[in-house]
């Protein structure tokens, strides 16, 4: 896949971070704003499923960018997977005069129309997590993780985590959104690792209320009582895949691997339910995407592409990197 002017996440984060402090006084740039004097500048993230925990440190970097610059910026659109819903709240921000949008397009062609509206107005728009087709289609900047290339970092993990004889074991993949892209993706990539090496692989929709995933771990269990791994691509069968094998005393025999740091995976990688995690940097998509809307509408320097990268994150990773406290405050 393409790339456009890809850019390291650390390097850019460490240059923006330090301009601004070395201006601490003020935002340099304040004087070049288009609404310079009038009003701040307000920008928007807009995705689905707003009440996953995967958009806390997104949001995170959002606001701290914000914060930085002296600017609003907000996370709106629906609780669930509603995409009608992302169009509806595209159309009130641009009636409400917004300054610059980072979209999540959940599935291919699904926001089309409105990102063309979007664009024919005028007003600074790039993709970010999910939706690099989108991105490609308009000539726009993606902000997150290659999904098929950090799928295929989980798979190799997963392959070697089944040990030398993996023909005829099973694996159950978890996915609460099927359908979604970055999603589909990852257990695409995931696929072509393990199944030409004779593994069993199944999938399971857990959907996003994490009662309900919680409820079709169990019965999926229940029904294939010889799987040695449940593989979930996203926030919410992660953290239910590890409290069920707590819960059912199948540490040992059993593990899980997922992807994104929230509390509970970093308890399970504590308690050894959890093997492993892919960490894809959310904070840094948040920081970046606001950062790159305000030096497009500033400087008029437009955004660049920015692979944030699929890291394995193991239970030895935690002291290494204080991950404790950093996901407790929502950073990563």
């Amino acid at each position: 896949m393409k790339r456009m002017g890809r850019i390291g996440v650390v390097a850019i984060l460490l240059l923006v971070v330090s301009s601004l402090i070395l201006f601490a006084t003020e935002n340099p740039l304040k004087p070049f704003e288009s609404t310079y004097g009038e009003r701040q500048l307000r920008f928007a993230m807009v995705t689905i499923c707003t009440s996953v925990q995967f958009w806390v440190p997104v949001a995170q970097g959002m606001k701290d960018a914000a914060a930085m610059l002296g600017i609003e910026a907000v996370h709106m659109g629906p609780p669930g997977p509603d995409i009608p819903a992302v169009t509806d709240v595209l159309e009130t921000l641009l009636a409400e005069g917004i300054d610059g949008i980072s979209l999540f397009v959940a599935v291919p062609g699904s926001c089309d129309v409105i990102i063309e509206k979007i664009i024919e107005e005028g007003v600074p728009i790039l993709i970010q997590n999910t939706g690099d087709e989108a991105a490609e289609k308009y000539g726009l900047a993606y902000v997150g993780q290659n999904n098929y290339d950090a799928g295929l970092i989980w798979g190799r993990k997963i392959l070697e985590l089944l040990g030398p004889n993996p023909a005829g074991k099973r694996v159950c993949f978890l996915t609460e959104t099927p359908g979604q892209t970055s999603l589909e993706d990852r257990m695409n990539a995931g696929k072509t690792i393990l199944e030409p090496a004779g593994v069993i692989v199944d999938i399971v929709d857990t959907t996003t209320d994490r009662g309900v995933a919680y409820g079709a771990v169990e019965s999926y269990y229940s029904a294939n009582p010889d799987v040695v791994a449940f593989c979930s691509v996203d926030t919410t069968g992660s953290p239910v895949a590890a409290t069920f094998i707590e819960k059912e005393s199948l540490i040992g025999s059993v593990f899980s691997a997922g992807f994104d740091l929230v509390p509970e995976v970093v308890e399970g990688m504590k308690k050894g339910s959890m093997a492993f995690t892919i960490d894809q940097h959310p904070y840094a998509a948040g920081f970046l995407s606001i950062m790159q809307l305000y030096l497009w509408n500033t400087l008029g320097i437009k955004p660049s592409w920015v692979d944030t990268g699929g890291h394995v994150v193991t239970p030895e990773d935690i002291p290494l990197y204080n991950l404790d406290e950093l996901v407790e405050k929502g950073y990563r």
